[in-house]
C-alpha cells in the first residue's frame, strides 16, 4: 500500500482526486495541501510514498515543489497533475515516475500506480547503514562498500560530474552559484538554474537507489556531500598528505597503493585540473620520501621500484631520475647509472629541446 499526498491550488480538484483515489485500494491519501509550504512541512515529519503535484500552485511551481520534497525525502516518487500536454517533458525531467491529465480519469491513475508497482524502490531498513564507497584515482567508480560490482547509475552524465565536484571539495560547502559556473559555464543563468536543479534531483535519486538518501545537502551557503557517509581514496590520501615527511614508511607505502592511477582518470572535466596536478605532486612527494626510507632499511630493489612508479606518470620527473642515478651508483652500479642518465637527456632533448638541469654526478660521464 502506498501512502500520498496531494496539492493543488483548487479544493475542488482535491476533493475530486481523493474520491477517483479512494477506489483504488492500492493508495492511502494521507493529506491534501493548497499549498506548497504547508505539504513540505507535512512531508517533513511525515514520510509518504507518492506525491501528487499540480504544476501550477501560488508561490512556487510544481517542478519546484517536486525538487524540495526530494530534498527532505529521496523516496518519494513525484506524478504531476497538469491540463496541459507541453508540462510533459519538464515533469520528467524532474525525475517525476510519469503525469496525469485534467479532469482526472480513473484509468490513468490505476495505469500510474501499476507503473510505480514496477519501479519502486523500498527505503532500506534502519540498521543497514553502511559507507558509499567512492574511487577517485584511476577510473571513477560509486559503489555501495562490499559491492564494488553495483555500482551507482547515473541517468546522466552531468549527475555524475556534480557529484564527482562534490566530492573534489571533501565536504565542504560550495556555493550553488560556483557550482553552476564550473557545470555549464557557457549556458544563461536561467538555463543552467533549471539544469542545475533537475541534475541535482537526478542525483539524490541514483544515490537513493542504491540506499544512500543523506549524501546530498543543501544548506543555506549552498550544497555539500556528507563526508562522513562515504569512503574515498581522494579523502584518505589528502589527510595523511599534509605531513608527508613525518610519515613512516608503512604509512607512505598506504599512501602509494592509493593512488592508482591519475585523478578522475579519463573525465574531461576542466575543473579537475587544478587538483589532479596538485595530487600528482603530492604522489611524487610520497614516492621520493618511501624511496629514502627503503634506502635507509638497505631496500634498494624496491626504492628503484617506487621511482620508477613516478616515471610511469611524468617521465621527465628529474628528481626521481636523479635518485634512480644516485642508488646505483651507491650500488655499485655505475654503467647502469650512465645508461639511465643518458636516456634522460636524450628523452628531454628530443621531446623538449632541453637539457638537464643536474649533471650527472661523475665528471668522467
Amino acid at each position: 500500500m502506498f501512502h500520498a499526498i496531494v496539492v493543488d491550488d483548487e479544493n475542488a480538484a482535491l476533493n475530486r482526486f481523493e474520491r477517483i483515489a479512494s477506489k483504488d485500494q492500492r493508495i492511502v491519501i494521507d493529506g491534501k495541501f493548497l499549498y506548497a509550504e504547508d505539504a513540505v512541512a507535512f512531508i517533513k515529519e511525515h514520510p509518504v510514498d507518492i506525491a501528487f503535484l499540480d504544476i501550477e500552485i501560488p508561490e512556487i511551481s510544481g517542478l519546484e515543489l517536486a525538487e524540495r520534497l526530494m530534498e527532505i525525502d529521496p523516496y518519494i516518487r513525484v506524478i504531476f497533475i497538469t491540463a496541459y500536454h507541453q508540462y510533459a517533458l519538464d515533469a520528467f525531467r524532474a525525475h517525476a515516475i510519469g503525469y496525469l491529465l485534467k479532469p482526472l480519469d480513473g484509468a490513468e491513475l490505476t495505469e500510474q500506480i501499476d507503473l510505480l508497482c514496477r519501479r519502486y524502490v523500498y527505503r532500506p531498513e534502519k540498521g543497514s547503514e553502511r559507507p558509499l564507497s567512492v574511487k577517485c584515482f584511476g577510473r571513477f567508480s560509486v559503489f555501495p562498500a562490499g559491492e564494488d560490482t553495483s555500482a551507482i547509475r547515473w541517468k546522466t552524465a552531468k549527475a555524475e560530474e556534480l557529484f564527482a565536484l562534490l566530492i573534489d571539495y571533501q565536504g565542504r560547502v560550495k556555493p550553488k552559484e560556483g557550482l553552476i559556473d564550473k557545470l555549464w559555464p557557457e549556458l544563461e543563468p536561467e538555463k543552467s538554474a533549471n539544469l542545475f536543479r533537475v541534475t541535482c534531483t537526478y542525483l539524490r535519486t541514483a544515490l537513493a537507489e542504491k540506499g544512500f538518501s543523506d549524501i546530498l545537502i543543501r544548506e543555506p551557503g549552498g550544497y555539500k556531500i556528507n563526508a562522513e557517509l562515504i569512503d574515498c581514496d581522494l579523502f584518505h590520501f589528502s589527510l595523511y598528505c599534509r605531513s608527508i615527511s613525518s610519515l613512516e614508511a608503512e604509512k607512505l607505502n598506504e599512501l602509494s597503493n592509493l593512488y592508482s592511477g591519475e585523478y578522475l582518470e579519463g573525465k574531461p572535466y576542466d575543473w579537475a585540473v587544478g587538483t589532479r596536478t596538485q595530487l600528482e605532486s603530492d604522489f611524487k612527494k610520497v614516492q621520493h620520501c618511501l624511496s629514502e626510507a627503503y634506502c635507509t632499511h638497505e631496500l634498494k630493489d624496491r626504492a628503484l621500484e617506487v621511482l620508477e612508479r613516478v616515471l610511469m606518470y611524468d617521465p621527465y620527473d628529474e628528481e626521481a631520475i636523479m635518485r634512480i642515478v644516485n642508488i646505483k651508483l651507491r650500488d655499485g652500479d655505475r654503467a647502469s647509472a650512465i645508461k639511465t642518465y643518458k636516456q634522460y637527456e636524450k628523452l628531454l632533448i628530443e621531446e623538449l629541446g632541453i637539457t638537464p638541469s643536474r649533471k650527472f654526478p661523475l665528471e668522467d660521464l
